[in-house]
C-alpha cells in the first residue's frame, strides 16, 4: 500500500514561490541596468572602475545575469511543482547569494540587500515543517 500526502500546495510554498519570482525580477532588472549603463562608471557600486574597462565587461556580466535569471526561473517553477531537487538547488543558490552580498562589502547596493532579504525568507519558507510534506509526496 502506498501512502500519499495531499497534493495541495501549502501557503508557505506559494509565498516562497512569489518571493523567488521577486528575486529573479531583481536579477533581470540588474541585467537590464548593466546593458543600459554599460561603460558608465555610475553602474551601482562600480565607482572604482579601472580606466580602460570597456563596455564588453558590462555586457558580458549582463548576459550572464540574464542566463542565471532564466535558469533560476525554471528551477523556481520546478520548486513550485513540488520537486525536492529544485528546493535543494535553490538553497545552494541562496547560500551563494548570501556569500556574494555579504562579502561584497560596501559595493552591495540597497537592491542587493533587498533581494537577499527576499531570498532568505523564501528559502526559510521552503523548509518550514508545513512545507516539507509537499516536497516529500509520493505518487501511486
Amino acid at each position: 500500500m502506498t501512502s500519499t500526502v495531499s497534493t495541495a500546495r501549502p501557503a508557505t510554498v506559494t509565498a516562497s514561490f512569489y518571493l523567488w519570482l521577486i528575486t529573479v525580477l531583481f536579477g533581470l532588472i540588474g541585467a537590464v541596468l548593466l546593458f543600459t549603463l554599460s561603460g558608465s562608471a555610475e553602474v551601482a557600486g562600480a565607482t572604482q572602475v579601472p580606466e580602460g574597462t570597456g563596455t564588453a565587461v558590462f555586457v558580458t556580466a549582463a548576459v550572464i545575469a540574464i542566463v542565471v535569471a532564466v535558469v533560476q526561473l525554471i528551477i523556481v517553477f520546478q520548486m513550485n511543482a513540488g520537486k525536492n531537487w529544485a528546493r535543494i538547488v535553490l538553497l545552494v543558490l541562496a547560500l551563494l547569494q548570501v556569500v556574494g552580498v555579504v562579502t561584497g562589502g560596501g559595493t552591495a547596493s540597497w537592491a542587493s540587500w533587498l533581494s537577499l532579504a527576499a531570498t532568505v525568507v523564501a528559502t526559510v519558507l521552503m523548509f518550514l515543517p508545513s512545507s516539507n510534506p509537499y516536497f516529500g509526496r509520493t505518487t501511486a
